[in-house]
């Protein structure tokens, strides 16, 4: 099964920001550029027939719509980014170094802002797989943030997935079915 992994625009007010739950929204201009961008990247084909699903941020959930037109996207709980917490809604400078240096030394057990660590994400990753894997289809696309794309590059073990650079309007193909094939930006 192909699927397709996509971040979101730039949302607004981010720079800068640790907003891993915090909706933002993105403006008119920044979705018409990376939908045409997206078009570009995924066969015509498969944006008519796959099955379209979104985390239910804003950011996702607006060019997930667009992608899906006129159908609707599937909401899924699980696409959600990092929750971060306390750190949520803060600038990245504002974020005491003693935290930031315990989740450098423990990457996938630490609890950034005392909320969700990366290996709870990947859990989500898993579960969500899994059941759009056992729904048969041929392929499917998946409006979500970078955080979640690392977890999914890391669950195939792709080399460097935890410092992958996923840009915003990133695609990101992969082939759940089998593992050792994997397509990054």
């Amino acid at each position: 099964m192909q699927l397709y992994l996509i971040r979101h625009p730039e949302p607004l007010g981010a720079r800068g920001t640790c907003y891993g739950r915090t909706d933002l929204g993105i403006d008119a201009g920044s979705l018409d550029r990376t939908v045409a961008a997206i078009r570009a990247q995924i066969p015509a084909r498969v944006l008519r027939q796959a099955d379209v699903f979104s985390s239910p941020a804003t950011r996702c959930l607006k060019l997930a719509r667009a992608l899906a037109a006129p159908r609707k996207p599937v909401v899924a709980e699980d696409l959600w980014e990092m929750n971060f917490g306390s750190w949520e809604g803060k600038p990245w400078a504002e974020i005491p170094r003693d935290e930031l240096d315990a989740w450098a030394r423990d990457l996938w057990g630490y609890a950034p802002g005392g909320a969700e660590s990366p290996s709870m994400v990947a859990r989500r990753w898993r579960n969500w797989s899994a059941e759009v894997q056992s729904a048969a289809t041929r392929a499917a696309i998946a409006v979500t943030h970078a955080g979640v794309i690392r977890v999914a590059l890391a669950s195939l073990n792709a080399a460097g997935a935890a410092a992958a650079a996923v840009p915003f309007g990133a695609v990101v193909r992969i082939d759940l079915a089998a593992p050792a094939a994997c397509a990054a930006p």
